[in-house]
């Protein structure tokens, strides 16, 4: 969604104005052929497509006796098939309870992809807040050149912990041994960071346990108020991402997606015999009355190309941090804290 073309550009001002510029009429209809989503649900589409020819076929032998589209006309079937149809009724009462289904997944799943987006942004506007103090705190007269080296370590080790979220975490990948190992060091300083290293597995509350330890020990000079607020950004990380694994861990109850998919299946595939009654007249009159009818397939390519996409996009953003320019965050920091570091040295 987010990692296109402009994988480098965060959305700024400008792709905002290229976003609501009338010029998206033109330029998004061809992602109905070949957009992700279409993509995504094209198999499911034919098969529907598909399957609706064959029950024009099918309707067609059993009433006339011949199918201009698969049988030369006038050759007639040694038996009388019986005709499937259904009445619309059913389809037009229940519609209404199908696209409520839908539009209620797909709002929750849209409030789980905004609180994802949140917690991205706390986490990361935690840590620029917490390397700003330390860069602050530790640029003073005060602060001996051990602690400077000791902030900049602590600095190395928030800005690999934002990158391990961002990066792999969230997205079910584990750090890297090596990175763990630099992680602990920049911490908690070499040799203390080797000998926890070598007897605990890592992971991000661990991480950050570290980092406040290692600013506790190594930055004696700053005031305990001082010490507060760093432990206090460390708490808004903890905080924000103990919201993310919620997310990834709760997901919309399988009951009602379920539900969903079971009710969405069930009357795509008996929809074709209600339409088969509905356009069963179709061109009658005109030149088009001895020629195939494809309107049925027609029909049923638009329906289950609608109801299929809104579902599809529901379950993409029900777990937003596939999808969330996690990587762009990790990035912009990096960039930010670079910055930052120009003026101490």
């Amino acid at each position: 969604m987010f990692d296109g073309g402009d994988a480098d550009l965060p959305f700024d001002i400008g792709r905002w104005e290229t976003h609501r510029s009338s010029s998206r009429y033109g330029r998004l209809i061809p992602g109905i052929l070949v957009g992700a989503t279409t993509r995504r649900i094209s198999a499911t589409v034919a098969s529907g497509v598909l399957y609706s020819i064959l029950i024009i076929v099918y309707n067609d032998l059993a009433t006339t006796g011949d199918s201009s589209m698969l049988i030369p006309a006038g050759v007639q079937l040694p038996f009388q098939l019986p005709p499937i149809q259904l009445p619309l009724t059913p389809f037009e009462l229940t519609s209404p309870v199908l696209g409520l289904l839908l539009v209620f997944r797909t709002d929750t799943a849209n409030d789980r992809f905004n609180a994802g987006g949140e917690t991205v942004w706390e986490i990361t506007s935690s840590v620029r807040s917490m390397i700003r103090k330390l860069i602050a705190w530790t640029g003073s007269e005060k602060a001996s050149d051990d602690e400077r080296q000791a902030a900049l370590d602590l600095i190395d080790a928030c800005l690999l912990l934002h990158g391990w979220i961002m990066g792999s975490y969230l997205r079910g990948k584990p750090l890297k041994a090596v990175q763990e190992a630099q992680l602990l060091r920049f911490a908690l300083a070499e040799e203390q960071g080797a000998v926890v290293g070598a007897k605990v597995a890592l992971t991000p509350h661990l991480a950050i346990t570290a980092i406040s330890l290692g600013a506790s020990r190594r930055l004696p000079s700053l005031t305990d108020q001082q010490h507060i607020s760093i432990d206090d950004e460390l708490n808004a990380i903890t905080s924000a991402l103990g919201k993310c694994e919620k997310l990834l861990r709760t997901p919309i109850p399988l009951g009602y997606t379920r539900y969903s998919v079971r009710f969405l299946w069930l009357w795509l595939s008996l929809l074709p015999f209600a339409l088969v009654r509905t356009f069963g007249e179709f061109g009658a009159g005109t030149w088009w009355e001895d020629k195939p009818q494809p309107i049925l397939a027609v029909a049923m390519l638009f329906v289950g190309f609608v109801f299929l996409s809104i579902e599809d996009i529901a379950v993409q953003i029900e777990e937003p941090f596939s999808i969330l320019p996690l990587v762009k965050c990790h990035k912009w920091l990096m960039a930010d804290i670079k910055r930052m570091r120009q003026l101490i040295n």
